[in-house]
């Protein structure tokens, strides 16, 4: 029998490359419009890159000084120091993606450009999924 191990890259990949493909999945059968399709994955996409493991750590050698995404990653930090309340970090990571949606909904005009918020989300809670689970429990056994 043939074992295999992912590192921590490759886990974070396989989880939500698997993610992106199921919410793609669903959405693909709905009615929306096919521009808002794209503004919801590029929310999902948006933070799955903020959160990449070995991005942020590239990200720090001298050569990325004056990148875009060393620029849009020191934005996510902003953002997230704002405030400690995690469903409130949570909101506010999501604003950036609304931003860059609205910029290109100005040249489309087409499509909901809010709904970045919701692949944002949707990311955020599978990538926090242990933790809402914990505080899930926690309020029930509370009551």
């Amino acid at each position: 029998m043939i074992s295999m191990t992912l590192n921590e890259n490759n886990k974070y990949l396989v989880t939500y490359l698997v993610a992106l493909f199921t919410l793609s999945l669903c959405l693909w059968f709905t009615s929306i419009n096919f521009q808002t399709f794209n503004y919801i994955v590029l929310g999902f996409c948006w933070s799955f890159t903020i959160h990449a493991p070995s991005l942020r750590e590239r990200l720090e050698l001298k050569k990325y000084k004056f990148s875009l995404l060393r620029f849009i990653f020191g934005v996510d930090n902003f953002l997230s120091s704002i405030s400690q309340k995690f469903y409130l970090k949570i909101l506010l990571r999501s604003v950036p993606p609304m931003i860059f949606s609205g910029l290109c909904f100005l040249i489309s005009l087409e499509g909901v450009f809010i709904a970045s918020l919701l692949g944002s989300i949707y990311f955020e809670l599978i990538f926090h999924r242990e933790r809402i689970i914990r505080l899930i429990k926690y309020r029930r056994e509370g009551l």
